[in-house]
């Protein structure tokens, strides 16, 4: 959300542009038809409404000026100043407010464990090929991701709560990769954070992307979360069912469940018979190697533990294998409601039907530099994503008519 000062400066910065369009005899439609906009884009801009970089560029040029583009920057550069300093001032406050992970016990002597973990949100949306584009340069996104996977563009990008990337697909995806250090008591907190979470890191997501794009129609479709526990305070004989409990966190919450305070003692009480009696595993595929690792993946999640760092994977590898997957679930995602709504996806050639079976081909075929870890790791994310089906669906819809 934007401060008042930044509010107040895209105002004034509103305010010259409708002054330079009148002084160069232009109405409002005739503007946007030579931007290449439509009419309400131009006059939300004369309202002091959010655009893109190149939407300023476009009005300089049109108007012979160079003013517009520079106050956008410096109007960007207050907004980028203010969210560091919340940054800033919102991890200084939970590092003081963190919670002890030593064990807790309730009055019949059962004992509850808190851990430290780091979370990865990988925030998904679509947002076309173009805003794709328009977005990686107003951010100025460099490139990013090993070349065995996806590529794409990322840049750094303010939050309150942790470090956060832009990734951008030229596909058209937009990923949000939210990093957040944790200190949790025990995992119900985990379970309660994580869904409360979820909806301000889509309203988040959504408004930060509209306001990117000045697309309305936008919004982000879904959280996907990975957890790199870093210190487990659990004893020897429950870190396996911990560890898959953090990986389906969900099923310590009742069906209806409203993620509030008071289902704690419910939700506590379920994660004690889990970890006394085991969890299941249903639905969980392990990717961890006895000894140095321990890790599982399913359809909510990814948790990974590494006994010994350095013989286990690197966090960074998990991060890629994750963006590469969510990326293409996105785009299928995308093609698949098309067909949904009743439409027929018209996808650009480079990123048809054999784009998303070369992306296919590199998500599950080893590579020759990979570890049996690292192909452990891949196969079981890739299967418990779903992703393969999805990929089909959306290669034999885009198919026929690229043929």
């Amino acid at each position: 959300m934007a401060t008042d000062e930044v509010s107040e400066a895209r105002k004034l910065l509103g305010r010259k542009l409708r002054g330079l369009r009148e002084a160069s005899g232009y109405t409002q439609q005739e503007l946007a038809d030579l931007l290449g906009y439509s009419r309400p884009r131009v006059a939300g801009a004369e309202r002091g409404e959010s655009c893109s970089a190149l939407f300023w560029q476009g009005c300089d040029k049109l108007l012979n000026t160079s003013a517009l583009t520079s106050v956008y920057h410096e109007i960007e550069e207050i907004r980028r100043t203010e969210a560091r300093k919340a940054a800033e001032a919102e991890r200084f406050r939970r590092a003081v407010a963190a919670a002890d992970v030593s064990q807790i016990k309730d009055d019949s002597g059962s004992a509850l464990a808190g851990f430290s973990a780091r979370s990865h949100k990988f925030i998904a949306a679509f947002i076309g090929t173009q805003a794709a584009e328009e977005v990686a340069s107003s951010i100025e996104a460099k490139a990013s991701q090993a070349p065995q996977w996806i590529s794409c563009l990322s840049a750094p990008f303010a939050h309150s709560s942790g470090r956060c990337e832009l990734h951008l697909w030229p596909f058209g995806v937009a990923i949000f990769h939210l990093v957040e250090e944790l200190t949790m008591p025990n995992i119900t907190s985990l379970a309660l954070w994580r869904m409360r979470s979820y909806a301000e890191n889509l309203a988040w997501a959504t408004a930060n992307l509209q306001e990117l794009t000045g697309l309305d129609e936008i919004s982000a479709s879904y959280v996907l979360s990975a957890y790199w526990v870093t210190e487990p305070g659990w004893p020897e004989n429950t870190l396996d069912a911990a560890l898959r409990t953090i990986c389906t966190p969900r099923i310590l919450l009742q069906r209806e469940a409203r993620f509030l305070e008071s289902e704690r003692e419910d939700a506590e009480q379920a994660e004690r018979r889990i970890l006394a009696s085991g969890h299941d595993g249903r639905g969980i595929e392990p990717f961890g190697l006895s000894g140095l690792s321990v890790g599982y993946a399913s359809w909510s999640g990814v948790v990974y533990h590494p006994m010994s760092p350095n013989q286990a994977l690197a966090e960074s590898d998990l991060v890629a294998c994750e963006l590469a997957t969510q990326s293409i679930w996105a785009y299928c995602e995308h093609i698949n409601r098309q067909v949904e709504s009743g439409l027929d996806p018209i996808m650009p050639e480079e990123h048809g039907w054999r784009f998303l079976r070369g992306a296919r081909s590199r998500l599950i075929n080893p590579r020759p530099q990979e570890t049996g870890q690292h192909r452990s790791m891949r196969d079981s994310i890739v299967k418990t994503s779903g992703l393969l089906g999805h990929l089909d669906q959306a290669i034999d819809i885009v198919r026929p008519s690229q043929s």
